[in-house]
């Protein structure tokens, strides 16, 4: 701590962040000091300023009558002593009673220093027993006000000024503390940082590492040591790698003595510098006889020189190039050589040739060749079998697509027979009860008939037969109405289930006729449905598509998701619109759809009811027209035990 003041002074040079630092905080302080007490000086002014317009107002309230009464009665004295209490409140500074004679004020009293103009004043008017006497003048000074304000932003400001500097200092020295003084020493230490001095780590003072809770610093300090750390992991790394590349050429050189390809070293000229044992064993030549020879005159037939030096010369890539060479005794070799250029600027340097003897490979090439010619007429005469054997594979499929579209419009039909089944089931009840009732007033009419042919009508008779005659007539048009209603309903389904015609209609009718036609077999399996749909929502689309859709999924969970069901038994339906699309959210609580099929539900003729009446096309036929017809998207997810759920997304406008 001796040599920390020193150096503080020091650090508080003026172009040392220390300065500047301090510099800043002043200004800020002082700024902030300003504009508080400015702040401070304008409330404290309002709120005097709004004591002084109270006791104006008091004086409304306390004082005129007493001085309008006094006034009344000609009693100055009176007048005097009320003018008198007025002058004793705060900041007043002059008061005046004025008489009224006829039109004219005429001053009367008046008490306090009188000016030109008054800092706040006001007039009341004196009135007794509705009659005007005379008027009040009050004025008020702020002297007092500024007064006290002057004093009080002197203190404040020297007060701020003290706290700002005393604050400012412990501020500059916690920083210096905490912060430049170890800045100074991460400064020293990288000025003084060589490749000699690697294994000397960087510490600061007071702060040794590994720290519990690191902060900026320590995370800097950690960095400078890692980055020495991995300056002198690179310099290992660089002496290792120099021992490496030693190892890695006697490598090498040992690889390339051993190898049994060629390897030759060849000047610009094609002159060979140097060749391996391989080239020796192979030509036959000594070490000095083939050195300084010609590559092509020992390596490449006669034939052949000249294209290869020409591709060569032109520096275009040679790679797996075969050529032909003869060896001492006139036996002719097949060589594979691929060069790699080595360049000194732009200019060639030398070149690497790779010769590799494929004479072995060729004669078996030759043969193999030989061999698949053999073969071409047993393949041609397979090809021929396959063609026959794939036209009556074609043939097939076209008959089972043409089984599939006779098996599509049946079940069409079947659903169309259930419509039938369904319109006869619900028409059946409103229309017998009608039956009933117009039978029953037939009766009525007959012992009206009778009744009045008998001469035996009475009012009692009469009330109870036009009684009658209502609650029939009311039975009558309630049950036809109904048969009207389920009669438009299966005439729209039947329509739409007919036609393809596309056109704008409002979902949530398209699947409550849905549901009316399918209302009896509903009853019949006791399902209850929740239907969740906005009843203002339309749609531009093929609604005989959707008909079909709504009918499918709710007879399949009729017939497979209920069937032999003992639980409580509910399909839910979720129309709702999305963005730009149409979604459905089909549900139901059954016993759902089997693990092994479930993958496969689309597919035609998958059912679990296989030889019990189920076709196996009702998904797909639900899912054709989704995908194909309506351009959208369907997805099936079952839980065995805990019903199915289909995800149907459709866009709002078909195209």
């Amino acid at each position: 701590m001796s040599g920390l003041f020193p150096q503080t002074a020091k650090a508080f040079g003026f172009n040392g962040l220390s300065y500047r630092l301090l510099s800043y905080i002043l200004i800020c302080s002082t700024a902030l000091a300003f504009i508080i007490t400015a702040l401070q000086l304008v409330w404290d002014y309002r709120k005097d300023v709004a004591l002084i317009e109270g006791s104006i107002d008091q004086i409304h309230a306390s004082f005129l009558q007493p001085i309008s009464a006094s006034l009344w009665n000609l009693d100055e004295e009176q007048v005097k002593v009320q003018i008198e209490g007025i002058m004793n409140l705060p900041n007043m500074q002059f008061v005046m009673v004025k008489e009224m004679l006829g039109s004219s004020e005429v001053p009367l009293l008046t008490q306090g220093a009188e000016r030109d103009s008054y800092d706040i004043s006001r007039e009341f008017p004196l009135t007794y027993q509705g009659e005007l006497v005379g008027k009040l003048f009050v004025a008020a000074s702020l002297d007092q006000v500024y007064q006290r304000l002057i004093e009080k932003s002197v203190l404040i400001l020297v007060s701020q000024t003290i706290k700002t500097l005393v604050v400012s200092f412990c501020i500059l020295f916690i920083i210096y503390y905490l912060v430049i003084r170890h800045l100074h020493r991460i400064a020293q230490y990288t000025e003084q940082f060589n490749l000699d001095r690697l294994a000397i780590s960087l510490t600061l003072e007071g702060r040794p590492l590994p720290r519990k809770k690191p902060d900026e610093l320590d995370t800097l300090v950690a960095t400078l040591n890692e980055m020495r750390s991995r300056l002198q992991d690179e310099l290992m790394a660089r002496h290792q790698s120099a021992e490496q590349l030693q190892q890695e050429r006697d490598f090498s050189a040992t690889l390339i003595n051993s190898a049994n390809m060629v390897i030759c070293c060849l000047d610009p000229d094609l002159t060979i510098a140097s060749v391996n044992p391989a080239a020796i064993m192979l030509t036959g030549y000594h070490q000095q006889e083939i050195q300084g020879h010609n590559w092509l005159e020992l390596f490449v037939d006669e034939a052949q020189r000249d294209p290869i030096r020409a591709r060569i010369a032109a520096q275009e890539k040679i790679e797996d190039e075969e050529l032909l060479m003869r060896d001492q005794d006139g036996g002719e070799l097949t060589l594979q050589w691929t060069f790699a250029p080595f360049y000194e600027g732009e200019a060639l340097k030398y070149l690497i040739g790779f010769g590799y003897d494929i004479t072995r490979l060729k004669l078996i090439e030759r043969e193999i060749t030989e061999f698949n010619e053999q073969l071409e007429g047993k393949v041609q005469e397979r090809t021929r079998s396959l063609s026959d054997a794939n036209e009556q594979l074609g043939q097939a499929y076209d008959d089972l697509k043409q089984a599939q579209q006779t098996l599509v419009e049946s079940e069409k039909m079947a659903s169309l027979g259930s419509l039938v089944a369904g319109v006869a089931h619900e028409i059946n009840t409103p229309i017998g009860i009608s039956v009933t009732a117009s039978s029953y007033l037939q009766e009525q009419v007959t012992a009206f008939k009778q009744h009045l042919d008998a001469k035996q009508l009475s009012r009692s008779y009469l009330n109870e037969f036009t009684l009658n005659l209502d609650e029939s007539m009311q039975l009558l048009q309630s049950n036809l109405r109904r048969a009207s209603e389920l009669i438009a309903s299966f005439k729209q389904v039947a329509v739409d289930q007919s036609s393809e015609a596309r056109y704008s209609f409002n979902v949530s009718d398209n699947l409550h006729q849905v549901v009316v036609s399918l209302g009896h077999k509903l009853k019949k399996a006791q399902c209850e449905l929740d239907i969740q749909c906005d009843p203002k929502l339309s749609l531009y689309s093929f609604p005989g598509s959707f008909t079909q859709i709504y009918s499918n999924l709710i007879l399949n969970s009729i017939h497979h998701g209920f069937d032999d069901w003992d639980r409580p038994k509910k399909i839910t339906i979720r129309v709702e619109r999305r963005d730009e699309r149409l979604v459905i959210d089909y549900s139901d609580n059954g016993r759902g759809i089997p693990a092994a099929i479930l993958p496969r539900i689309f597919d035609p003729f998958v059912t679990s009811k296989r030889g019990q009446g189920g076709s196996g096309l009702g998904c797909h036929i639900i899912y054709n027209l989704v995908v194909q017809l309506l351009r959208g998207r369907i997805h099936c997810s079952s839980d065995p035990g805990h019903g199915a759920q289909f995800h149907i997304s459709v866009p709002m406008q078909v195209s």
